[in-house]
């Protein structure tokens, strides 16, 4: 028994295995997403296939892909987002972290799923770039400015607090 790769820190067998060995179908678009990642560690591109729909089936090379994802080392999946879906139609924002030619990669992607008769399928790639955060300066931050950790509030609200306990 193995942790599961897609990093829920649930065993693959009580996670993302029951979906990739046919017999559960995944809840949620997460639950897809993440066993789809997990797929890709594994190099199952039966599972892959079968769970896309639309023009992204329909472009889909199994050899490449299957290439791909033997020649990579697959490190991390990161959710950064994955809302609550409506009328069939969800969204999960991640990036995949992983190694190729000694090199650390980074896959973002924005994708779309919708559930048909019963079962999520993965549908469409949206574009997806992270803005860099801005760099913390040395300069001393002022008790009445705005916190530099982006969170909206005032410093002498929030970090202030936190660093002078």
């Amino acid at each position: 028994m193995t942790d599961c790769p897609c990093g829920s820190k649930k065993r693959y067998e009580g996670c993302c295995g029951p979906y990739i060995e046919n017999k559960a179908l995944p809840p949620t678009p997460e639950a897809l997403m993440r066993s789809r990642y997990t797929a890709y560690t594994k190099a199952d591109m039966d599972y892959i296939q079968k769970t896309m729909k639309g023009k992204v089936l329909r472009e889909f090379n199994p050899k490449d892909a299957m290439q791909w994802a033997i020649s990579s080392q697959w490190q991390s999946l990161e959710i950064m987002n994955a809302p609550e879906p409506e009328n069939d139609v969800g969204y999960v924002t991640f990036v995949a972290h992983f190694m190729a030619d000694n090199e650390p990669q980074a896959h973002y992607e924005h994708s779309e799923f919708h559930k048909m008769d019963g079962r999520w399928y993965y549908v469409k790639e949206h574009p997806y770039h992270p803005t860099p955060s801005k760099p913390v300066t040395a300069d001393k931050t002022g008790r009445n400015e705005p916190c530099p950790c982006g969170s909206g509030k005032k410093y002498k609200k929030c970090c202030f607090e936190a660093e002078n306990v």
